[in-house]
């Protein structure tokens, strides 16, 4: 691993607003944007903090927009 692939991005807004922008053109999101909202806000929190805190943050977003796909999956659904 060098010391590039450890490098900030240079714009990390930027960056987020193309994913965002790329996941509304495909379709991947949708409904009132409240989740991929807070998602947005969670990931630009975690990209502020040292690189070296930012994997169990991820992990823990991870974890609970999983739980929340889930519990939002009509396939899911008991009844």
């Amino acid at each position: 691993m060098s010391t590039d692939d450890l490098r900030e991005p240079d714009d990390v807004d930027g960056v987020e607003a193309a994913a965002a922008a790329s996941a509304d053109a495909s379709g991947a999101v949708s409904g009132s944007g409240e989740a991929s909202d807070d998602a947005a806000a969670d990931i630009h929190d975690i990209e502020s903090v040292p690189l070296a805190e930012r994997a169990p943050r991820y992990q823990e977003l991870a974890d609970r927009l999983r739980s929340e796909l889930e519990r939002s999956d009509p396939s899911r659904d008991p009844n």
